[in-house]
């Protein structure tokens, strides 16, 4: 009954649609109901003040009743308002689950999407046939679409773990050129450690597994698998984990955390005191996605490692590149929306290349703008309100949606700051040629197979990533018979039942076996 009368609601409305390619939208004044997550490090963010939002209001003609959860509190609230059976017709930067998206689909909460996308979403349409992977990710196995994706195409934004330097650190330790491969890499960093740049290689947790896994050929099918990729030798799903290049890869970097050449509170503070220890001239060489928690004054000192070190075997794999989405679900429509339709058209716009530098950097010509270089930054006007304690994401999110991800958008070269930022920009363009021939989209799990992903590989996973700290920081020994009881012990966990599962959906994703 529910699905029936959304259907005449929505009909009722056609005729205040206007053409799916000409603004306004709408040829009255229409509103639409959103449910958004703000960002975690600024909750009390409001859309409706968002400029982008308040400028396509008047471009067209739709009107946004914004309910704007915290991060924090999102994920609890929306569950909680489903089972209240008082749910918002849009979800937006939701970035549920697959499963959680099917399941509520199939109780007809979510509307399958896919019959409305060729005439409502042109530009999204034309995505996914550019680049099918996108259909694949976001596609369940009866075929339906129950939300839309982050997509992504700019390298910037798809190769995220990369190696930053300072150029004076470099030239006081006595180099001309960055080390090619790690036996030099670990001289260069004794060579800093007689510097003032001492504090040694910084970095999260995650980032220093992640750049050095690719450079033992570890986690070669990207960024959203970390558990399973695929065995060079053998062709098949293995967990890369029980590889001996792993125990090797921990062992590195276990020489170098207890020579104190690695940022000593790495498994406390990471990479969070670069903005610190780069004012004060103390940061030789750290990983991250960008450049942006550089001191502005010392900006000009860094530069980007343009190619991946040599592993021992020969290996550079970038492991950790995204495919061509970020996020899935970032823009769910329910059966309380009484116009599916123009919800489409509304979010359309920010899948082309015009729409995505509307919706994430903000109003052309007033917020930002094309600099005579052909560059794009932010006006005088736009820089003239970022105060001194404002983050870059709280400065960004005055004018655009893009602070806290999880965007309904396409992400084009064409956008400014963070990995946009020249240096982070260029570096990434590099590495894309490290990356392998296949990088592995979402998977869209069914309810049994996702039983196996949210038990066994978390397990897994969580028993592997403990291991490495524990192993890096020296809180054990990386004996023989350790590693084999590490080993064994993943077998235990079910590896056989989680690598089954993989070449399930495998075989439904890749059925010529080319994974």
């Amino acid at each position: 009954m529910k699905k029936i009368v959304s259907l005449v609601l929505m009909l009722a409305m056609l005729f205040c649609v206007a053409s799916a390619d000409t603004f306004p939208l709408v040829t009255e004044p229409t509103t639409l109901e959103i449910a958004c997550r703000t960002p975690a490090n600024y909750p009390d963010q409001d859309n409706s003040k968002v400029s982008c939002m308040i400028a396509y209001e008047d471009l067209t003609g739709v009107h946004i009743e914004w309910d704007n959860i915290p991060a924090s509190e999102f994920d609890n609230t929306l569950a909680a308002s489903i089972s209240a059976d008082d749910y918002p017709g849009i979800i937006m930067k939701g970035r549920l689950a697959q499963t959680t998206a099917n399941e509520w689909g199939d109780e007809g909460i979510l509307i399958d999407l896919s019959p409305y996308l060729e005439e409502c979403c042109p530009n999204f349409s034309a995505l996914m046939e550019e680049y099918p992977d996108i259909r694949t990710a976001i596609t369940n196995g009866e075929g339906k679409i129950y939300g839309l994706p982050q997509v992504v195409l700019a390298p910037a934004v798809r190769a995220n773990t990369k190696i930053y330097y300072n150029t004076k650190a470099m030239e006081a330790a006595g180099y001309t050129e960055f080390p090619k491969d790690l036996a030099s890499f670990k001289d260069y960093l004794i060579a800093l450690k007689g510097t003032q740049y001492n504090v040694g290689l910084v970095a999260s947790v995650d980032q220093l597994r992640n750049y050095f896994l690719g450079i033992y050929g570890l986690r070669n099918r990207g960024t959203h698998y970390d558990v399973v990729d695929v065995d060079p030798e053998t062709h098949e799903p293995r967990i890369w984990a029980q590889s001996p290049r792993f125990r090797e890869c921990m062992e590195y970097l276990h020489d170098l955390y207890a020579d104190g050449l690695i940022y000593q509170e790495l498994f406390t503070n990471g990479a969070n005191n670069v903005s610190a220890q780069s004012g004060k001239e103390e940061l030789g060489v750290y990983i991250s996605t960008a450049t942006f928690a550089i001191t502005p004054q010392f900006m000009d000192d860094y530069d980007g490692v343009q190619f991946l070190l040599e592993g021992p075997y020969g290996d550079q794999i970038m492991s950790d590149i995204r495919s061509n989405l970020h996020s899935v679900n970032n823009f769910c429509i329910t059966d309380r929306c009484e116009n599916v339709e123009l919800a489409l058209r509304w979010v359309d716009y920010f899948y082309s290349e015009e729409g995505s530098q509307y919706f994430l950097l903000g109003v052309p010509n007033q917020d930002w703008e094309v600099k005579e270089d052909g560059s794009v930054y932010f006006t005088d006007a736009a820089l003239a309100t970022w105060e001194d304690t404002m983050t870059q994401d709280a400065f960004k999110a005055q004018f655009g949606m893009w602070p806290g991800g999880r965007v309904p958008a396409a992400f084009y070269d064409n956008l400014c700051g963070a990995e946009f930022d020249p240096i982070p920009r260029a570096t990434a363009y590099a590495m894309l040629q490290y990356a392998s021939d296949v990088i592995w989209p979402f998977f869209n799990w069914t309810l049994d197979e996702n039983e196996v992903i949210m038990t066994v590989e978390k397990d897994i996973k969580s028993y592997i990533t403990n291991a490495f700290a524990q192993a890096v920081a020296g809180e054990i020994e990386i004996t023989d018979a350790w590693w084999s009881e590490f080993v064994s012990q993943i077998d235990a966990m079910g590896a056989e039942k989680l690598l089954a599962t993989y070449k399930q959906v495998l075989g439904r994703v890749y059925p010529d076996g080319n994974y």
